[in-house]
């Protein structure tokens, strides 16, 4: 069993328990996500199932679509409603909320938030955390795409709230992006709720719950899928053969031009291979 398994994560599990729930029901213990969600938020996450654990560099590039609702006044140590409450402004006027999403559009830098699970010197930092213990995290360039208001703004009990859409690049954090909205509006910030609806071509659509999965009702992607990018060569059988065998090749043999190549034999998955000095040498293999 080899494929893309899309899950409709509920609320309450980390992606870790998903997996593990996922390796009981299908009795199969090479699984692996592309790319996590918090143990709080719901929606689509992108499992990989056998041979398509190895897919994971490649899926994790893929944008992001989300929608989730942010609270104007508040902020927690956790940058969403499970954590502490760290700082508090009353909200006492109508914020230029459109405004404030605008500015937040394009090419940035992002620092992780402290409670994630980005490794730093070898830890964790979410571990470090919760002992209490915040360094300094290294920012990364993201890229926010879209940034749209989609609820009118709610003024309640000294506070704003309103959701919103956000298309986003890879290793954006959501709950940091929540926090900076606030920043832009001068209040502390926090994620109340967040659901993703899409990585890269799968949706929230297409994902199947857990007890779906359990009762049989369900189905596999074929790793194709997971190139967005990459233009996908259908080789003949010799050719195959020297492929599984990483053969180096050549851009007659593929009778391509582009950097990079996804090498396939009766639409399964052989290899994705690499250009370099005028000939192609394999990258990954699925045997």
């Amino acid at each position: 069993m080899n494929g893309i398994l899309l899950i409709n994560k509920p609320s309450g599990l980390s992606s870790h328990d998903v997996i593990g729930k996922l390796r009981t029901i299908l009795n199969i213990k090479k699984i692996g996500h592309a790319g996590t969600l918090d143990p709080a938020a719901t929606g689509l996450l992108v499992t990989l199932v056998g041979a398509a654990t190895k897919l994971s560099p490649y899926v994790i590039d893929h944008d992001k679509e989300y929608y989730g609702e942010v609270v104007i006044g508040i902020e927690t140590d956790t940058e969403d409603g499970e954590g502490q409450t760290i700082a508090v402004k009353e909200v006492d006027k109508e914020l230029c909320i459109d405004d404030a999403l605008k500015s937040l559009l394009g090419k940035q830098m992002q620092t992780p938030p402290m409670y994630s699970a980005v490794k730093q010197e070898g830890k964790k930092l979410y571990q470090l955390a919760r002992r209490g213990i915040e360094i300094e995290r290294l920012p990364r360039a993201i890229d926010i795409y879209c940034l749209e208001r989609t609820t009118p703004v709610i003024y309640e009990n000294k506070t704003a709230r309103f959701s919103f859409f956000a298309k986003v690049s890879k290793g954006t954090y959501i709950r940091t992006l929540a926090v900076d909205i606030g920043k832009k509006l001068g209040y502390p910030a926090y994620l109340a709720r967040l659901q993703r609806i899409a990585v890269g071509k799968y949706t929230i659509s297409d994902a199947f719950s857990l007890e779906a999965v359990a009762s049989g009702d369900f189905r596999l992607l074929n790793m194709l899928t997971a190139f967005k990018d990459c233009p996908i060569v259908a080789v003949s059988r010799p050719l195959a053969d020297k492929v599984l065998t990483g053969q180096r090749l050549s851009a007659e043999e593929l009778g391509i031009e582009s950097d990079t190549a996804v090498i396939s034999h009766n639409d399964n998955l052989l290899a994705i291979y690499k250009k370099k000095n005028g000939r192609y040498y394999a990258e990954r293999v699925w045997n």
